[in-house]
């Protein structure tokens, strides 16, 4: 395997060239770094954290594994990125923030865990919107992260460098979070795909909170064998690859009315499953009404910095204070520094909210006889950089805990690509795997 087929190389691929000896787990890493240093700076300002000499060794190890016949798994010897709010043992885990570029994590998170297990080579960390507080992938610590595809236009956020450090070809899997979107709405963005897993599917310890509810990491890759891997890696189950029928609705209020090529290939992308039109109007505002994170961030913020004598502030007042944040998270972090916590009785209404939300989705999934929910992960294309992002319809999978993917779905006329996302009960991952590997094949086939 030379340079630049490792460019564009799946999982799978990998691991038969590296079974087969076509090359090394030091060799991907050396493409891996390569790529960064060539193209990193300044078009895509993707990376926040780069140990090439700890990943260079760590890939030197699982050669002498395979050598000897003891590869660990189908990421052993395989590049992999990790967001900046998850924590690496001995590595920053700023989080998109200049005020925490000196909080070294002590200990892996559980994901990491997981992937050391797997022989994974961890070779640095991503740039991401600061405190996963947005989807533009503003930065004090990083500046903007840029889109992929279309210099000038927003990568999505908050896993800003995840998505585009894939999409780029760095690796060919990078970890991101997801509260309200930030897997999914940069991998619409970046023409990858990502899943937000069923609530609780995954640990989010050791991961920077923003919201303890709603948080949850999750992967972002570029087919979907790989995401079936990666998945099943990181959740520890196998989903099925066969079973019921898919039958699919399209909310019909999840479409701006002015945004044609959004619509048509989201439409087309989902034609193959003769889905039903259904309408929902309240969806939207019932979501948004069941938005726990204001309640949460800063008490959760605030424990977890507790016991980080080297992050500069140890609570978002102070971080609100300080005037060190990147401009756009302005407005956030003064709001949420005074907003009610987890003691008001809002919040409890809150979480019956979300409560309540999740059964009516369970009565409208059972009225309309479909298992899955179709609409545009945003219903706008990504904006210019430095602009606010509209048109998210991300936050429904948040606050219901149900799964959630996204799903490339073409590009429009200018060359931005263009997501789908479908939405499954709890627990169904295994029919989101089964109809992106359904909408890949005919996607490609209709090239």
């Amino acid at each position: 395997m030379q340079y630049a087929d490792y460019l564009t190389a799946s999982l799978s691929d990998l691991n038969q060239a590296l079974l087969r000896g076509e090359v090394t787990a030091r060799q991907l890493t050396d493409y891996a770094l390569q790529r960064i240093g060539e193209a990193d700076q300044p078009r895509y300002n993707a990376i926040t954290w780069l140990f090439a000499d700890e990943a260079r060794a760590a890939a030197e190890q699982s050669d002498k594994r395979r050598q000897r016949g003891e590869a660990w798994g189908p990421l052993d010897g395989v590049p992999v990125l990790i967001k900046d709010n998850i924590e690496v043992r001995g590595w920053p885990t700023s989080a998109g923030s200049v005020m925490l570029r000196g909080v070294i994590a002590d200990n892996d998170a559980p994901l990491v865990t997981t992937l050391r297990h797997q022989g994974a080579i961890l070779i640095g960390k991503t740039a991401m919107h600061e405190l996963a507080a947005g989807i533009t992938g503003a930065s004090s610590l990083s500046g903007f992260t840029h889109n992929a595809w279309q210099q000038g236009r927003s990568p999505g956020g908050s896993s800003s460098g995840s998505a585009v450090a894939v999409a780029a070809g760095y690796v060919p899997l990078a970890i991101g979070s997801d509260t309200a979107g930030s897997v999914r709405i940069p991998a619409a963005f970046n023409g990858l795909l990502g899943l937000r897993m069923t609530r609780g599917a995954l640990s989010t310890a050791g991961i920077v909170p923003l919201s303890p509810t709603q948080d949850i990491p999750g992967p972002l890759v570029r087919s979907t064998a790989d995401l079936r891997i990666a998945s099943e890696i990181l959740s520890g189950k196998t989903f099925a690859i066969e079973g019921e029928a898919l039958r699919v609705g399209i909310w019909q209020e999840g479409f701006a009315a002015d945004e044609d090529e959004i619509n048509q290939a989201v439409q087309a992308a989902v034609a193959g499953f003769a889905p039903a039109a259904l309408s929902w109007p309240e969806l939207e505002t019932l979501a948004a009404d069941a938005n726990i994170i204001g309640y949460e961030f800063a008490e959760a913020l605030a424990e977890y910095l507790a016991d980080k004598p080297q992050a500069q502030f140890h609570s978002l007042p102070e971080i609100a204070a300080s005037g060190l944040y990147h401009p756009q998270l302005e407005a956030v972090f003064k709001t949420r520094a005074v907003h009610p916590g987890t003691s008001s009785e809002a919040y409890a209404q809150v979480q019956q909210r979300q409560r309540d939300l999740y059964q009516q989705l369970v009565a409208m999934f059972d009225q309309h006889n479909i298992n899955l929910l179709a609409y545009p992960v945003v219903r706008r294309p990504p904006v210019k950089q430095g602009e606010m992002q509209e048109g998210s319809n991300a936050l429904i999978s948040a606050v219901t805990g149900a799964p959630a993917i996204s799903i490339p779905a073409g590009l429009s006329d200018d060359g931005v690509p263009i997501g789908v996302e479908l939405l499954a009960l709890r627990g169904r991952e295994d029919l989101l795997l089964r109809a992106a590997e359904a909408i890949e094949l005919r996607i490609s086939l209709n090239k």
